[in-house]
């Protein structure tokens, strides 16, 4: 004779008898036994390093001494920013006519442990009288744009970021008055460490 199912009171103590059970086999097929190997972790992810275009904003690298020392200027300041520094990039960019636009950038990837700090004090020596915070990204840093005079009364916008791996400053000089540069700051940036978001 047939044996009968479970009655509906009957089913639910099945059903959890069932589930405990298959529980219980999840459980000890999920746990390594002792002494076993263990999962291996997945890998770091590889240190991030800024390399330096052929071009930025169209503009071909620079030749002139003024605008390459402008470039280095910032290199010491960012250098003490890092410890275990993975890469150190400087360049000047302009056209090859005179009073024509410029954009200099410099930037060091390695360990940055206070952002915020070192973009306070890597920014501190431009003739920038304000600095405020614009949008950064995806790498939980901070970046700060102003604007100011050169020293022969040219425009000048200063953007620096820094986060946990990188820092660095884009400098756009001009003999005209400059616009909101931030997109082509973000730009530059965003090509300048090819990870950045």
């Amino acid at each position: 004779m047939a044996k009968r199912r479970p009655s509906g009171a009957g089913r639910p103590a099945a059903l959890f008898s069932t589930l405990v059970t298959a529980g219980v086999v999840v459980l000890a097929l999920g746990c390594a036994p002792v002494g076993g190997e263990r999962t291996a972790t997945p890998p770091a992810a590889a240190p991030r390093t800024l390399t330096l275009p052929e071009t930025v904003l169209g503009m071909p690298r620079s030749t002139s001494p003024e605008l390459i020392r402008f470039s280095r200027s910032p290199l010491d300041r960012l250098r003490a920013e890092v410890t275990d520094p993975t890469s150190t990039v400087d360049g000047a960019y302009a056209w090859r006519r005179r009073n024509e636009d410029a954009v200099v950038v410099t930037g060091v990837s390695g360990t940055v442990t206070d952002p915020q700090g070192a973009l306070t004090r890597v920014l501190s020596p431009y003739p920038v009288k304000t600095f405020r915070t614009v949008e950064y990204g995806r790498f939980a840093g901070e970046a700060r744009c102003g604007r100011g005079r050169t020293e022969d009364r040219g425009y000048l916008t200063v953007c620096g970021w820094a986060d946990p791996q990188t820092a660095g400053v884009v400098a756009f000089v001009s003999s005209r008055k400059q616009l909101e540069l931030n997109t082509e700051f973000y730009g530059i940036r965003d090509t300048l460490d090819g990870t950045a978001g």
